[in-house]
């Protein structure tokens, strides 16, 4: 497994992190323990989840934080474990949930869920541009001052954001935010058919990763499986959901580049996929991969593992 360390943090992590949104909830305790330990045993150490994760399915809540929280306890690994989680979701997606009593609740539900009294990354899951970024930054502040983050990062927030809350967090002598999680891959989405409530990667959010090396944490990392489905059965072999968001010309160009280094390297399509993103040259980018059984987990792991010649990065224009 190889590891990068994260800008601006004391934290070296693999390099790709383990998603885990049907963790408890679409996969049963023992399928997702069994994902848990195969990511561990094979090097990985940085898992993510969400305090809403599986709570669009009815009964408990929380089910995937709770679940690793379980694992976590029963495998006595927690201090080799890093942590990612995201709070402050809306419950309506019209209406954002981003103050302070609302952000410190959060952070303390999933410090319960996780049985643990610290989190590495604490995320806000969404964002409201009609409010002002001094409270929540000052609430962040107050969050990493008690000890119960090590840093924040910001899931689904544009770049022009980010760049107010930390100008204003050093303006103010707050922690900065170290990185975002931004749909992110290798497939060029169809905007169109994307909720519209998630911040894409695209030119503009590139460049600025580019020159402020914050650290980026991709999600749909695996494009819903696209190239890799698309290589096994065509364009009949992909999901409806894989089809709507990135079935498209741009995409299938992707696709042949990937093929291509596929045959060149020896390696699968899937590895190379996430291969693409854990070699970005211009900004640290973890991919985060959300794998079903373990036969997935492991060749996305492998993609994780390549390390990709200049040549073929320029095919990306990387």
């Amino acid at each position: 497994m190889l590891y990068k360390k994260l800008n601006n943090t004391d934290l070296t992590v693999s390099a790709v992190a383990l998603g885990t949104d049907v963790y408890g909830s679409v996969l049963d305790d023992a399928s997702s323990y069994e994902l848990l330990d195969t990511y561990s045993d094979l090097g990985g150490n940085i898992i993510d989840t969400a305090l809403v994760y599986a709570n669009w399915i009815p009964g408990e809540k929380s089910r995937s934080e709770k679940l690793i929280g379980r694992w976590l306890k029963d495998r006595g690994n927690r201090r080799n474990m890093i942590i990612s989680t995201k709070g402050a979701h809306p419950e309506i997606m019209t209406v954002s949930r981003l103050s302070r009593s609302e952000i410190m609740g959060d952070i303390e539900q999933s410090l319960n869920n996780l049985k643990t009294d610290y989190i590495d990354i604490y995320w806000l899951h969404r964002d409201d541009e009609a409010l002002p970024v001094d409270e929540i930054m000052d609430t962040l502040g107050d969050i990493v001052k008690s000890g119960k983050a090590r840093y924040i990062g910001m899931s689904n927030w544009t770049h022009s954001r980010i760049d107010e809350a930390n100008r204003y967090a050093k303006a103010h002598s707050l922690p900065s935010i170290f990185g975002s999680q931004i749909q992110y891959s290798a497939a060029v989405p169809n905007i169109e058919n994307n909720d519209p409530t998630l911040v894409l990667m695209n030119d503009e959010e590139y460049k600025y990763f580019a020159m402020t090396k914050l650290n980026v944490f991709a999600f749909a990392a695996q494009a819903k499986g696209f190239f890799s489905k698309l290589d096994k059965g065509g364009i009949n072999n992909l999901s409806h959901k894989a089809s709507e968001r990135y079935l498209n010309s741009e995409s299938l160009k992707k696709y042949d580049i990937i093929k291509k280094i596929s045959e060149e390297t020896g390696q699968t399509v899937g590895e190379i996929a996430v291969a693409v993103l854990a070699n970005n040259p211009n900004f640290v980018t973890i991919p985060i991969v959300g794998c079903k059984n373990p036969v997935q987990l492991r060749e996305s792991l492998a993609g994780g593992d390549i390390v990709l010649d200049e040549k073929y990065l320029k095919m990306f224009h990387m």
